[in-house]
């Protein structure tokens, strides 16, 4: 039973983030039930977090003139940071105090034995600390784990890697049963396994601990590889940032630091989240700190600069955009058309579009609605024609806005001229069926919760109640219908000289720039370190991949895979490869007549058909055998090819 009145967990928490010294106190399953469970929910139960909330609300209220809680449904901390550890040992205790106060009047007990006292200081010999509760002393460790991180005294990181990687090694296993290297299961389907089993893990919490110990990080560095090479089946003598390209997945401390963006992205939209006060401070103490000066900084710092550096202002809300919409306006139901009968490539287009307007909204008032993006720098343009009156309404958004944005924008902009107008029976056409159907989801279960389409549900609520008919319907876009093509004209002026009223960015938007720079990031770390290790991989594959190029052949066995992905990489089972490594005595081919490169085993050997027979005709000859292998994920390579790799 999950008791109402009893959380699973209560983790008590002093953590000095700046000053010399710090504590944190720690407890897992410390709250007890009394022996008679009267009060409760089933295990499992969805109420049972809000329910635990609602419960024990004003917990906070008992302690924080003491110290700083945390709370996340029923993990709680609570921490309090100072000079003198003195003073810090003696506000905590006061806080339990009145913590045990607060417990016995809710029926609530504490268990001091699964509780911890954990002091962060980078003092060499740190002093006993002594927290009691109830007479009864607190035991001291040197970590604690909390939401899933556990945070060792020195904050090294260490402890946490190691609990990562031996949670990790159990999933490299199964990787490794559904495959080897010549039979099992596709790289596809592998790569899959790794996202979800053991990239998860490498994700969660580690951009936090960083800046911490470079060999710990190095650990889950080779994690990543070996998991790499079980994917495509590559030799141990691959050079590591050759697999990351072949594999799509940047290195890990690239990939922290894009983890790190999106988080500082997104919660920037809140303007009351507590941590943005928290890196203003952490920002104001290492321009000012000398401690700082000689090391790496945190990524959540590296990020929040970013962010500040931005050149436009962010949307902020001071809640989540969910809570600030009515309730009846998220479960209303909008009249939206999603196909009126046109295609995209019907030549007849506007004669059929102008037949259905004529049969099914026959004197409606019609806006056209248009968003575009004509440089990659530029400003996204979006506009909303309305031919009956000749008004044409224009605006742009920063370059970091995306196209979704402005389609979204348009169609608020509409709605908000035919409420203040008071439009009746009013049809919008518009060509992003993405925004109409992000209109018809689900709020409660979608995970990007854009304001603006909270807002255009808002005004088609409002609309509806004042008796104001609203249709939106989709229409294909650069098809011919005339009315689309002018908006799509009039949004692409608006790139220059739209109204500016919308100019703000979206944390939504914000992700893609974080994509962009990770991939620039990538680009520079790849060409700096090919120029060392991945020689031969860099003369094949240049530049990054989007994707692996052996998504595109899902039917090709694991043989075939593995055979082009190792001469890809040039670490293959080539005589010539096999002797560097010195694994054979002598780099001849079996034939007796060269050294058996590729090139030779491929073209030249007469012991096997030359490559020449399967290759298509598109492909001009004579070629050498690096081209070939650069051409695997373009139209070229055709499975019958690929299939030459069985024979």
């Amino acid at each position: 039973m999950i008791q109402l009145s009893i959380p699973e967990k209560m983790v008590n928490f002093i953590f000095n983030l700046f000053s010399a010294r710090a504590i944190l106190i720690s407890s897992q399953n410390s709250l007890l039930p009394p022996r008679l469970l009267w009060k409760g929910l089933p295990q499992g139960s969805v109420l049972s977090p809000l329910l635990y909330n609602l419960y024990t609300y004003d917990l906070e209220l008992s302690v924080n003139s003491f110290c700083n809680v945390l709370q996340y449904a029923d993990d709680l901390a609570l921490y309090v940071s100072a000079k003198d550890l003195g003073d810090a040992s003696a506000r905590l205790n006061s806080a339990i105090n009145y913590l045990h106060d607060w417990l016995g009047n809710h029926g609530l007990s504490l268990s001091v034995e699964k509780s911890s006292v954990v002091t962060f200081s980078r003092m060499r010999s740190i002093p006993d600390v002594i927290i009691s509760f109830d007479g009864k002393i607190f035991p001291v460790r040197n970590s604690v784990k909390f939401l899933g991180v556990v945070f060792d005294s020195r904050m090294t990181g260490v402890q946490h890697i190691n609990h990562i990687i031996k949670k990790c090694e159990k999933n490299i296993h199964i990787l490794r049963s559904l495959s080897g290297v010549w039979w099992g299961s596709h790289p596809y389907t592998q790569k899959l396994l790794y996202n979800a089993l053991v990239r998860s893990h490498f994700d969660y919490g580690t951009h936090i601990l960083e800046p911490c110990n470079k060999s710990a990080l190095t650990s889950l560095d080779r994690a990543q590889s070996k998991c790499l090479r079980i994917i495509i089946g590559a030799m141990k003598s691959s050079p590591i940032n050759a697999l990351q390209v072949e594999c799509a997945e940047p290195p890990l401390h690239l990939r922290r630091q894009y983890l790190s963006d999106r988080f500082i992205y997104k919660i920037f939209q809140l303007s009351n989240h507590p941590l943005i006060s928290k890196l203003h401070t952490l920002s104001e103490h290492i321009s000012s700190s000398s401690y700082w000066r000689h090391k790496s900084h945190p990524v959540l710092f590296t990020s929040f600069v970013r962010f500040i550096s931005l050149p436009c202002p962010v949307y902020q809300c001071r809640l989540n955009p969910l809570f600030l919409a009515s309730y009846n306006a998220i479960l209303y139901r909008p009249d939206i058309v999603l196909n009126i009968g046109i295609n995209k490539d019907d030549p007849d287009a506007n004669a059929k579009f102008n037949s259905v307007v004529n049969d099914k909204w026959n004197g409606w008032h019609i806006m056209f609605t248009d968003a575009s993006k004509i440089k990659a720098d530029g400003c996204v343009g979006f506009a909303i024609w309305i031919p009956e009156y000749n008004i044409i309404l224009n605006f742009k958004c920063p370059p970091q806005a995306s196209i979704f944005t402005g389609e979204a924008l348009a169609i608020l902009e509409a709605l908000m001229f035919i409420e203040s107008h008071k439009l009746h029976n009013t049809v919008i056409f518009t060509d992003s069926r993405s925004c109409l159907q992000a209109i018809l989801a689900n709020q409660f279960r979608s995970k990007s919760k854009f304001p603006f389409v909270l807002n255009i549900k808002e005004i088609l609520f409002r609309c509806h109640v004042s008796g104001i008919k609203v249709t939106l319907a989709w229409i294909p876009g650069h098809s011919g219908i005339v009315g689309n093509e002018g908006a799509d004209q009039c949004a692409k002026d608006a790139t220059k000289t739209g109204s500016d009223t919308h100019y703000a960015t979206y944390a939504q938007d914000l992700t893609s720039i974080a994509k962009d720079d990770l991939i620039s990031r990538w680009n520079e770390a790849w060409n700096l370190s090919k120029r060392n290790k991945g020689k031969h991989y860099a003369d094949v594959q240049d530049t990054l991949l989007a994707r692996p190029w052996f998504f595109k052949y899902r039917k090709a066995n694991k043989r075939v895979t593995s055979t082009i992905c190792r001469l890809r990489l040039g670490h293959a089972c080539t005589p010539v490869h096999l002797a560097k490594i010195r694994v054979k005595d002598s780099s001849l081919c079996e034939c007796g007549l060269e050294e058996g490169s590729a090139e030779h085993i491929f073209f030249n050997c007469p012991r096997r058909p030359s490559l020449y027979e399967a290759l298509p005709d598109t492909i001009p000859r004579p070629t050498n055998f690096k081209s070939l292998l650069g051409l695997v994920h373009t139209p070229f390579v055709s499975n019958s090819t690929v299939d030459y790799f069985v024979k």
